[in-house]
């Protein structure tokens, strides 16, 4: 497996907020979703830790939280701005020559091939201090085997370290840990693998991987890899220098695939008639998923020709939102074509 550097903003809207507002450096305000003068009807996108020491947390209603704390500082959700500070922190990262994957706004990874460690301790260190130098952010960087483990490493070495996790300590460093850890389990894949007598990633390296294929199907072989220390994922290099795409907010959180798939419908036809309006096509799929934490994925699939096909686009989006959503509850999903070019001289096999 290539040795991976995955980075992770620290409170990314909040900290955004901080530079724009210097004053509530130190002092518990939260990032809402709804304007101002609705905020009761919103919920947290994201807090500062001062915050998160009063019990306040992502997805957690705004009026829960102002029972909290009364005078509780509130700011409407800034979209454009966050986005313009990721392309800025996304550039620093980009920069450092190595392919790269975007994994949601403030998620990152690059893969470092064989570097040593120990140079990829005084990347991440070089990475952090660019960010916080250039713009005033902070970042947690975890290092390890494979993209997976890389992630696991960053979130124990949170807020604003380094977390390193070498080869010969990947088994010990995942024995114990919840299932609930590795990437993609959610609460109802963790509470069938406790119905299976399986609580923790030691106990998950032991099972039958056919009875997990049987159970989860090719989830269950890459669960069964994944606790024994096999990441197969790779990083996905994302090309959106030109792109189309259209976001949008489901009624409720859920994980029923038929309603996510016809908000997906609706989406992929909106870039379709842009894509078509433009005269263009692209060699690059992107879904993006929301998840009822306020965190977001994105998942991508490059092609290798290019498109400008509905029924491609629609059955490609589905089967990387399918990837993303599994059981977790979801509120808002997206559709992003990218790598976009003018028709004029291109070949496509997936064209209309």
């Amino acid at each position: 497996m290539p040795l991976v550097l995955f980075m992770d903003m620290d409170y990314f809207f909040a900290a955004c907020e901080e530079l724009r507002h210097p004053e509530l450096k130190g002092k518990p305000f939260v990032v809402g979703s709804a304007p101002v003068k609705s905020k009761d009807r919103g919920v947290v996108e994201t807090c500062n830790y001062e915050t998160r020491a009063l019990g306040i947390h992502s997805a957690m209603p705004i009026n829960q939280a102002l029972k909290l704390k009364s005078d509780l500082v509130y700011i409407e959700s800034d979209d454009k701005y966050y986005m313009d500070m990721s392309e800025r922190v996304m550039k620093v990262l980009k920069e450092c020559g190595f392919r790269m994957e975007v994994i949601s706004i403030d998620e990152a990874a690059l893969d470092l091939g064989g570097m040593s460690y120990d140079k990829a301790e005084e990347l991440a260190k070089e990475v952090k201090r660019e960010i916080n130098s250039s713009l005033g952010l902070p970042c947690t960087i975890g290092i390890g085997p494979g993209k997976v483990y890389a992630k696991m490493v960053c979130d124990r070495a949170k807020p604003n370290g380094i977390g390193i996790l070498k080869g010969e300590d990947l088994k010990t460093f995942l024995k114990d840990k919840k299932v609930e850890a590795l990437l993609g389990v959610g609460r109802k894949t963790a509470e069938k693998l406790k119905e299976m007598r399986i609580k923790s990633i030691g106990e998950l390296a032991k099972a039958d991987p056919n009875v997990l294929i049987d159970n989860f199907g090719s989830f269950g072989k890459e669960l069964f890899l994944l606790a024994n220390g096999i990441d197969e994922s790779r990083i996905e290099e994302k090309y959106d220098v030109l792109s189309i795409g259209r976001e949008r907010t489901l009624d409720q959180y859920t994980n029923d695939m038929d309603v996510i798939a016809r908000q997906l419908e609706a989406l992929t036809k909106e870039v379709m008639d842009e894509v078509k309006r433009q005269q263009m096509w692209f060699k690059g799929i992107s879904v993006k998923a929301k998840y009822i934490d306020m965190t977001e994925r994105i998942k991508n699939r490059a092609l290798s020709n290019y498109s400008d096909s509905f029924e491609f686009t629609y059955k490609t989006a589905l089967e990387l939102m399918k990837e993303l959503v599994r059981d977790k509850q979801v509120r808002k999903v997206g559709v992003r074509v990218y790598a976009v070019e003018s028709r004029k001289g291109q070949s496509t096999i997936f064209g209309t």
